[in-house]
């Protein structure tokens, strides 16, 4: 089961009467800093600097200003950040769409995928996209046009892709 932890603060002086419609949220965290657990052992934390909660019929959490989620391997140990610009997650499906300058970095593995959306299946553990994308290692970089693959980025499939690589030996190279 997946837990989480919440902290608010409010200004009770700074809250005002609104009317509300459907734009407006029905919460809005500042400073937040969600940890996710698994089985009582945090898998991920999320971290942003504002979120908007909006509840039936739309069921999504909007992060206008982006979001930053780190991936724990163990207690303190950060296997992978995932940063975006602009974050949706939608409830119901469990998804999370990140938009606008997505950038996600395999520490183990020392690897990043940049592209500009990405969609994380959060009950399937799959993260997709139809975009563009680099995947930028050690030794190559990988461009291409869409990218599937299991959430711990493992497992790859892979579109349309042209690879190129940075050794010295010119003989090795792949054009």
């Amino acid at each position: 089961m997946m837990g989480m932890l919440f902290s608010c603060e409010n200004d009770l002086g700074t809250i005002q009467v609104v009317t509300a419609t459907e734009n407006t949220p029905d919460e809005i965290v500042n400073d937040m800093h969600t940890l996710y657990s698994d089985s009582g052992v945090v898998v991920y934390e999320m971290i942003a600097t504002r979120m908007e909660k909006f509840g039936e019929p739309k069921n999504v959490r909007l992060f206008k200003d982006g979001f930053q989620v780190n991936f724990f391997k163990e207690k303190d140990s950060i296997i992978s950040t995932l940063t975006a610009e602009y974050a949706e997650i939608r409830e119901k499906e469990n998804v999370i769409i990140a938009r606008n300058n997505v950038i996600f970095t395999n520490y183990e593995k020392n690897q990043t995928l940049k592209t500009e959306e990405l969609f994380w299946d959060q009950k399937g553990k799959r993260v997709r996209t139809e975009k563009y994308f680099e995947v930028i290692g050690e030794k190559t970089t990988v461009r291409g046009y869409g990218l599937d693959t299991d959430e711990t980025f493992t497992d790859y499939n892979m579109h349309k892709v042209s690879v190129e690589s940075q050794n010295t030996n010119n003989k090795d190279s792949i054009q």
